[in-house]
């Protein structure tokens, strides 16, 4: 096996790397003008206090296939950095920043860089030609980075160290430090399965951290009595950050013998694909971005624009539920991963306008009979089944013992929910309104 190499290299001996690439499974490219400015001044800074040696962080590198050299985590630097030498008028570009500005960027990617550019000539043109000069020698040649380069059988490591890199550059979300969890259970080429993840991560309707945030987190945690609050010094919050990321690393088939995964194991080993579901076990690899492509397009076809669940909806609940007041956003949120589950089990096929209609009694509730919903409401009502120290039915968990919609249906206690119809709930909101 080769070595892993360790060194600390300068900002020009890094761009002059021939092979230097951003590889397709990559994020996109997201400084922001003020990322610009921050290193600008930095930079600056160090040069008036006559700095000979300036760190700017650590990059990881991956020697791919002897041919292509995959900048795995530092691209945010890197990029800014060739862009700023483009900028100032760089006669001979080196071979790795050439690369680098003239990867496949598209959408997001595009707009920053070109943003950025601008922001760098802007700068530029604060200070006189001789300064951006001293700048762009200090830049390449004081500039330091720690360098890690990963031979080519350590892709998995190098997504490891990836876990835990993010020195000057946009805080990682939860759902990035999974992807790069995942990633080290894919074997060979298969990164290929993630390209699609970052379209999720900015899409206007769904982004992927709602997804995780708002709908999966909470619904595997309620459907389990669990609340999904992380107590603080002050209160309590409902929110899926790295302490909860646990939830979604899942098992391993290979290594993994529990009964509960045989018949897993078994379709895996008769390559017949997977089901997926939004409540399923976790499993590594493959696997879980298949989970995080059913689920978004699970949400996506039946809660947003002409969606499956609008068709069973009244003009009154449609338009409460599509409402964008802030005041209901915590009740359309039980509304619709209820909803959300209830089709995952039983099919969209079995859905119909009593089913909807009360779940939609039943998610309201609350705000008719308080004057405000916090999440620590939300999350009790939802999983603990108490809502001002009153008992409640736990709905998500018992829509988990329901072997039939119609037993669901009847589950469900209309007496605990003050026999009110949804004619009433929308009613009682509309007074609410008025007042």
């Amino acid at each position: 096996m080769s070595k892993i190499n360790f060194s600390v290299k300068s900002i020009s001996d890094v761009l002059q790397i021939e092979s230097l690439k951003i590889p397709e499974y990559q994020r996109p490219y997201k400084w922001e003008r003020r990322h610009i400015r921050n290193l600008f001044y930095d930079i600056r800074e160090a040069i008036d206090r006559n700095i000979s040696e300036y760190r700017i962080g650590s990059i990881i590198l991956h020697n791919k296939d002897n041919e292509n050299i995959d900048v795995v985590d530092g691209q945010q630097r890197l990029i800014s950095i060739s862009l700023f030498m483009y900028c100032v008028g760089e006669d001979n570009l080196p071979d790795g920043a050439s690369n680098l500005l003239n990867g496949s960027y598209v959408g997001i990617s595009r707009l920053h860089a070109k943003e950025n550019y601008d922001e760098w000539r802007f700068l530029c043109g604060l200070i006189s030609k001789e300064e951006v000069d001293v700048i762009s020698n200090f830049m390449m040649n004081h500039c330091k980075v720690s360098v890690i380069e990963m031979p080519s059988e350590c892709l998995s490591e190098a997504f490891q160290l990836f876990d835990s890199q993010n020195n000057r550059g946009k805080a990682l979300e939860p759902h990035d430090l999974l992807k790069a969890y995942h990633l080290r259970a894919i074997k060979d080429e298969s990164e290929q399965t993630v390209e699609n993840w970052e379209k999720y991560v900015d899409d206007k309707e769904l982004k992927l951290s709602d997804l995780f945030d708002k709908h999966l987190f909470r619904i595997r945690r309620w459907i389990n009595g669990d609340t999904g609050l992380y107590r603080k010094r002050y209160g309590s919050e409902l929110r899926f950050t790295e302490r909860f990321i646990g939830d979604f690393k899942g098992v391993n088939l290979q290594n993994a013998s529990y009964p509960y995964l045989q018949l897993y194991k078994e379709l895996l080993e008769n390559d017949i694909a997977l089901p997926n579901s939004i409540c399923m076990p976790i499993i590594n690899g493959n696997a879980f971005f298949q989970f995080i492509e059913f689920s978004y397009e699970h949400f996506k076809n039946n809660f947003h624009e002409n969606s499956i669940v609008e068709g069973f909806l009244s003009d009154e609940i449609k338009e409460i539920v599509n409402s964008k007041k802030s005041k209901y956003a915590r009740n359309i949120n039980l509304f619709t991963n209820l909803l959300a589950t209830f089709i995952d089990r039983f099919g969209a096929d079995q859905l119909d306008r009593e089913t909807c209609e009360k779940v939609f009694v039943w998610a309201f509730y609350p705000r008719t009979a308080a004057k405000a919903i916090y999440n620590t409401t939300l999350a009790n009502y939802a999983a603990s089944g108490t809502f001002q120290k009153k008992k409640c039915q736990k709905l998500f968990q018992e829509l988990a013992v329901s072997a039939t919609p119609r037993e669901f249906v009847a589950r469900i206690d209309t007496d605990m929910l003050g026999n009110l119809t949804a004619a009433d709930i929308i009613n009682k909101l509309q007074e609410e309104v008025k007042r």
